[in-house]
């Protein structure tokens, strides 16, 4: 049996990030691989994730004294992430803060994979080196629907440092058409672009691999909003939607409901927390609506009808993490303004036959490209 370490953002508090860790390890271990998730999380993924963040300056202190508001609501969310964890992720025995200690597992593997999600991402704080695997020397190393964000590695001062990162990869694919033609323009080598891990598995498959209650956590019908953040014009949006439709909203992410102090538009927080709630509140939601890309997923897994909330800025590529996976499914038509979907009937219902084909499309190309990998160990 191989035995394969994977390297991802499995330790972020986030829906979407632990569900696609949770996704490629099982894609992995039904190739019958021996999988480990490296437990890496640097100090600034510890720091932003912990139940109340240290601050460094006085606007975060601002932030801080917001967060201890709400304290207990806090805590029970960061108990949940973790719970969730140790429940689904087979993690190395020890657990590492920095690219020296990795160092120690060259030889307990006989390859590494990064990703899915956006661990090419240098600008964000979970950034580090460790996501491109520099401590590995001379075992084959992939990368799987690997995201840059918004941000393009290979270019700037430190661009060559990143290029010089990749060239020895055995296999690389992305998720986004932004991350493909980044790498082209740098190394000159055009990458597969293959879907997020989690879009490898249909509604029957994930109630398998995680245990989601059966019936509806809200009772009623409700909106379910999903992102990790919450801004301002959205609020506004959502409150009259909720007065519009005469049902309420729900949000799931405790820290940004305190911060953004939602309660003023009466948007509720659903106090229960983790990925399978995650999911259960997808199921269930009488209308679903998203700016996260992983949003999209569970939306399209759900068979939802769901809609995106286009960025203020429509060039913004921080929108090309969903544009990228709603154009190949032919989802686009989701994809709207707030002043849009104030317009029109947001029960408009999705035809998914075709949507499926495509999917399914998609599904057998990512499949191979991991197939392809497991093979070449």
């Amino acid at each position: 049996m191989k035995k394969i370490a994977m390297i991802t953002f499995h330790a972020s508090h986030n829906n979407g990030s632990m569900l696609q860790a949770l996704a490629l390890q099982t894609a992995l271990q039904q190739r019958n691989c021996d999988v480990e998730i490296i437990d890496f999380s640097n100090e600034g993924q510890r720091n932003l994730y912990s139940v109340l963040p240290y601050p460094h300056n006085w606007k975060q202190c601002i932030k801080w004294l917001i967060w201890r508001s709400n304290y207990k609501e806090l805590k029970r969310q960061h108990e949940a992430y973790e719970t969730f964890s140790s429940k689904y992720f087979k993690l190395t025995e020890k657990s590492y803060t920095n690219n020296t200690q990795l160092e120690e597992l060259y030889n307990k593997y006989d390859a590494f994979i990064t990703g899915s999600d956006q661990v090419w991402n240098t600008r964000c704080i979970d950034a580090d080196d460790a996501y491109f695997l520099t401590f590995v020397k001379d075992k084959p190393k992939f990368a799987y629907a690997v995201s840059l964000g918004a941000n393009n590695a290979f270019e700037g001062e430190q661009g060559l440092k990143y290029i010089n990162y990749i060239r020895d990869f055995k296999g690389i694919s992305v998720r986004e058409k932004n991350a493909q033609k980044w790498i082209e323009q740098a190394t000159g080598k055009k990458e597969l672009i293959t879907l997020d891990p989690t879009m490898l598995f249909d509604q029957e498959d994930w109630e398998r691999i995680v245990e989601v209650k059966a019936e509806p956590i809200i009772p009623g019908k409700y909106i379910f909003y999903y992102c990790f953040g919450i801004n301002e014009d959205i609020q506004i949006f959502l409150h009259k939607l909720s007065d519009r439709l005469q049902i309420p909203v729900y949000f799931i992410e405790a820290k940004e409901w305190t911060l953004k102090m939602c309660w003023r538009h009466r948007i509720h927080l659903v106090k229960q927390y983790g990925p399978d709630v995650y999911m259960n509140l997808v199921k269930y939601a009488n209308l679903f609506i998203t700016s996260s890309f992983h949003g999209t997923a569970f939306g399209t897994i759900y068979r939802k009808n769901f809609w995106y909330i286009k960025s203020k800025d429509s060039e913004s590529s921080q929108d090309d993490r969903a544009t990228t996976f709603l154009s190949q499914l032919g989802l686009m038509p989701r994809y709207r303004t707030i002043k849009e979907l104030e317009t029109i009937n947001l029960y408009d219902k999705i035809d998914y036959k075709p949507v499926v084909e495509n999917l399914n499309e998609l599904r057998t190309v990512s499949n191979q490209y991991l197939s392809n990998i497991v093979g070449a160990i």
